[in-house]
């Protein structure tokens, strides 16, 4: 049986829409440029993970790492990765905040994140210090789907020039697009999706 925390990371009246084959929430999450979410939970708390788009360009990960409880991130800044076929992609904090929790599961099971990108597959609990002036620089509802759609497009550019792979109107993308054409990139994968060229590794702002 879940807990009450559980039931919150799932957010069962959260809306979904599918852009190319990527799930889309368009309800209750706020989604970041650099493909992590952040929901608001009733506890005060934002709970934070991967959206779908990175799930299924990267595919399952080998390993997570997570930070420290305690430790204090800034939006815009990384604070967690995936490791795959050991390269390493890691991800910006849509939120800034000390992190609260971390999601055991994942760390035993990372194939959760991929999975259940939105539910079971959740990262981070986030004591947000600066909620609402970062809330208005992520995407939500409407918005997500529109980014992603955007996204999706700049994906199928980089297929068709990299691989001469083509993705047929209305069609969808494939599930670990990376694996199946590695010839993309890993590195320019990350770079171009997750944004991660643009600040340091782990370190906070000063």
């Amino acid at each position: 049986m879940r807990n009450s925390q559980d039931n919150q990371a799932l957010s069962p009246g959260a809306q979904m829409m599918e852009v190319f084959g990527f799930q889309v929430p368009i309800s209750d999450y706020y989604l970041h440029r650099g493909h992590a979410w952040a929901v608001l939970e009733d506890t005060g708390l934002v709970r934070v993970g991967m959206d779908d788009f990175s799930q299924k360009v990267l595919g399952p990960a080998d390993e997570v790492k997570l930070p420290a409880v305690g430790m204090l991130y800034y939006q815009d800044h990384i604070c967690m990765a995936l490791l795959k076929q050991g390269q390493k992609a890691s991800f910006l904090a849509p939120v800034d905040g000390a992190i609260a929790a971390v999601n055991p599961k994942v760390r035993e099971n990372p194939s959760l994140i991929h999975d259940d990108p939105y539910g079971e597959g959740w990262l981070l609990r986030v004591r947000p210090t600066n909620l609402q002036r970062n809330l208005a620089n992520l995407f939500y509802e409407k918005d997500n789907a529109d980014w992603i759609y955007q996204e999706s497009h700049r994906l199928m550019n980089l297929m068709e020039t990299k691989v001469g792979v083509t993705v047929p109107d209305g069609g969808t993308f494939i599930d670990d697009i990376y694996s199946h054409y590695p010839q993309l990139g890993w590195r320019r994968l990350v770079q171009e999706f997750l944004l991660t060229g643009l600040t340091k590794d782990w370190k906070k702002r000063s």
